[in-house]
């Protein structure tokens, strides 16, 4: 199974700026970056709890990108924060080995903990969404090493 993981927040769903009460921006390249991703790779997405999945989906659906997410899942549901045990617990619930999964993230403290536990990952801003898919397909496809 090879299994891109996207840190909804902030790498595609941002509040940069603005209340939480009000819709998130997305990348204006987000959907052609998302149905590259889903042409060659399941995709889940992952938040910390301070949103509901609910909500997350929500807000991806206004764009019409939930149906690309195989599942959308917060650390209330598996572990108190985004880290490597939670996206194990991701793959593994989506029944599959976590050795071709990659995590897609905009937060840059999380890249060498996950480096650390050999979880290739992909640093990305919100504004450089739209090179998510090279790298990811440059890490899930062995043209680069982790």
């Amino acid at each position: 199974m090879r299994l891109v993981v996207i840190d909804l927040i902030p790498a595609l769903l941002s509040w940069e700026g603005r209340d939480r009460s009000a819709e998130p921006t997305m990348p204006p390249d987000a959907a052609h970056s998302l149905e590259h991703l889903y042409s060659r790779f399941r995709i889940a997405g992952i938040a910390d709890a301070d949103e509901s999945s609910s909500v997350l989906r929500t807000h991806l659906e206004r764009d019409d990108l939930a149906g690309l997410f195989e599942s959308i899942a917060t650390t209330a549901e598996f572990g108190p924060v985004v880290s490597p045990r939670v996206i194990r617990r991701v793959v593994a619930a989506l029944g599959g080995p976590d050795n071709r999964t990659a995590l897609v993230t905009g937060r840059e403290h999380l890249v060498k903990t996950f480096r650390a536990a050999r979880i290739p990952v992909v640093l990305t801003t919100h504004d450089s969404f739209a090179a998510v898919p090279d790298a990811v397909f440059d890490l899930l496809l062995g043209r680069v090493n982790p």
